[in-house]
């Protein structure tokens, strides 16, 4: 019990738990600047769209638009998920006191031997309704201007 403690107390340990949690912050963070400019960029395309009277015939800009900041967001997503696995693990080896020095500062984007996990995740993550639900808005709106 002490052992445990007493490892759970190194400097090295709190340091890279706070370097995860950073992470995880970070990601998050600019999941939440994509959907912000996302909201602006929408804005002033139509905006500028209504100006030259051209709204009907440039709609398909604004879908593109939409699935690139989706795509982006996703990725952002995925990144924030992988980190959380990868602290959630970090923590579970250092409660079962499992452990290994190699663990420390281990701060690549993987957590398994998977060669395209950041892919899955991105994938998994347009599925979420903090993506989908975001950006289908978006190509809803798009579609009520190009058929009304």
């Amino acid at each position: 019990m002490k052992s445990m403690l007493e490892l759970k107390n190194q400097p090295s340990v709190i340091c890279y738990i706070e370097m995860l949690q950073n992470n995880i912050s970070r990601m998050s963070s600019q999941s939440g600047i994509v959907k912000a400019s996302m909201c602006v960029v929408y804005t002033i395309l139509i905006t500028i769209m209504l100006a030259i009277d051209k709204l009907k015939e440039y709609w398909w800009v604004i879908i593109a638009l939409t699935i690139l900041g989706a795509i982006l967001d996703a990725y952002y997503l995925g990144m924030e998920k992988i980190y959380v696995s990868k602290y959630n693990e970090f923590v579970k080896k250092l409660n079962t006191e499992e452990l290994n020095i190699n663990d420390l500062y281990d701060m690549k984007p993987r957590n398994t031997s998977l060669k395209s996990e950041l892919l899955a995740e991105m994938i998994l993550s347009l599925k979420s309704f903090s993506i989908f639900g975001f950006y289908l808005i978006f190509i809803i709106i798009s579609f009520i201007i190009k058929f009304i």
